[in-house]
């Protein structure tokens, strides 16, 4: 199933012809890719990765992720480059740069890092990657033939973590093993983003000394793993010369131990909680309960990862146990109050769960995770005008959130405004990258009976407005179907 999944992404990105008949990328005199194609490529490959059952869509995570990642990237000189920060479901160690500033963590880097300067150490280092085009500088110096090598790139990367065996026959199979060696960065690459990467630390606040410790830990791991390295050490080769150059420019920075933010303590037991069976959730925090028993108990994370684990084991009595010791220690936290809410949910209290979420709001009025929960408690309780009107009202505001115009179709849906829930559901489809599924939206919305004039004429617009889209994706491919069709 990967390889062929490999094969269609490769076709849909590149027409299927020779090497020397490969659509130009530039003009005759460089084969790198422009900034345009690639944001283009990296969505095409986005959308394949947002469709894979790994891709770890917990929106208090990602929110974290991408606060932390745009706190480095304010910090990184990257010329008003965007970024898009997500986690992949996989316990191996390993973070990733796709072309157009997608970054992706693997859940096993984010429990694997000691403290937040670690975590914020690789972030720094994908970002230089992204911000130094080390991907189409890496097109630039081999032959053209490395644009469907990068196609397949994400998805072999997918491949790789639920079986190895099949990951290693997609890339054999794929123009004889050459996409993992697309993977590996120059060591000039290596040592760019090591120095970039310190000075996005240092000017974001955190301690350089960070991805020293890191990286010495992960050397310290190949002993263990022997030729199976972690994965990151596969795809970002690590060298000795590159651990000296980290510590030589620690040498001239001063001590600056930083704490770890709440959020990325909490980050870390929710994924704890979240991650495997909900029994296995609950055993692991039993365990570091008893651990812990004789140094003054549970942290308040460790009492939220609990709670969590608690509830998803549907335990809601020791859920509330645990959630009252919490709460004396965290009272006001925005993902503390949520739990409150998720917890009286869970337990059948729809009403309840509604002011429990717009006390959570109050507090953390941007928070997506909270919009969502929020908008579907007020789908399930019959709210249904009040539930459109609180996410049309976000929409005002947020216009790339494709969940939420989802739960806005689904509002239109249950009201039964045809047009407006097919109209709602070709713009999530746009957002995650699908512009042919956006257009049998609309083509559905124009044969509906109920638009009015107004919607409707819009309606044709937008339709009008994403077929050029794809004609234009098309003529790029050379006239042939292709990622969007």
């Amino acid at each position: 199933m990967r390889t062929l999944l490999i094969a269609l992404l490769i076709a849909a990105l590149v027409p299927p012809c020779g090497a020397d008949e490969l659509p130009e990328l530039g003009d005759a005199s460089s084969a790198a890719l422009s900034s345009q194609q690639e944001q283009a490529l990296g969505r095409g490959v986005m959308m394949e990765i947002r469709t894979d059952p790994d891709f770890f869509n917990d929106p208090f995570t990602s929110d974290y992720l991408n606060s932390l990642g745009y706190r480095l990237v304010a910090n990184a000189g990257g010329g008003g480059q965007e970024f898009e920060f997500f986690v992949v479901r996989d316990s191996t160690l390993n973070a990733f740069a796709l072309p157009g500033g997608f970054v992706g963590v693997h859940t096993g880097l984010l429990l694997t890092a000691e403290n937040e300067s670690e975590l914020a150490s690789v972030l720094g280092h994908e970002i230089a990657h992204v911000t130094q085009h080390h991907i189409a500088r890496s097109i630039e110096a081999q032959s053209r033939n490395t644009l469907p090598m990068l196609a397949a790139l994400a998805v072999a990367i997918l491949a790789a973590r639920n079986s190895p065996q099949t990951a290693e026959a997609a890339i054999m199979g794929s123009q004889a093993g050459m996409i993992q060696s697309q993977l590996n960065f120059t060591r000039e690459n290596e040592r760019e983003a090591d120095r970039l990467g310190m000075q996005t630390l240092v000017k974001s606040g955190f301690d350089p000394k960070g991805m020293a410790s890191f990286f010495e830990r992960l050397q310290k791991y190949t002993r263990f793993y022997e030729t199976n390295a972690p994965a990151y050490l596969r795809t970002h080769p690590l060298t000795y010369e590159r651990i000296a150059d980290i510590e030589n420019r620690l040498q001239n920075l001063p001590p600056h131990p930083v704490p770890d933010s709440i959020e990325f303590q909490l980050m870390r037991t929710r994924l704890r909680a979240l991650l495997g069976t909900p029994r296995e959730a609950v055993s692991w925090f039993e365990q570091r309960a008893t651990e812990r028993a004789v140094e003054g108990g549970l942290s308040a994370p460790d009492l939220y990862g609990y709670t969590l684990a608690l509830t998803r084991a549907q335990r809601f009595g020791e859920a509330h146990q645990q959630l009252a010791k919490l709460q004396a220690r965290l009272p006001d936290h925005p993902w503390v109050l949520h739990l409150v809410a998720q917890l009286t949910h869970d337990e059948g209290h729809g009403e309840q769960a509604l002011s429990a979420w717009r006390a959570a709001l109050a507090r953390s009025p941007d928070s997506r995770g909270l919009h969502y929960a929020y908008t579907e408690n007020l789908l399930e309780t019959g709210h249904l005008q009040e539930a459109l009107d609180f996410v049309s009202q976000r929409l005002l505001l947020v216009h790339n959130d494709d969940r939420l115009y989802e739960l806005q179709a689904r509002a239109y849906a249950a009201l039964d405004k045809q047009l407006l829930q097919h109209r709602a559901q070709a713009e999530a489809y746009v957002n995650r990258g699908n512009i042919s599924a956006a257009v049998d939206q609309l083509q559905i919305a124009l044969r509906s009976k109920d638009g009015d004039f107004y919607s409707l004429s819009s309606t044709e617009a937008r339709l009008k407005e994403l077929r050029a889209i794809l004609d234009y994706d098309r003529a790029q491919r050379g006239g042939r179907p292709g990622l969007s069709d």
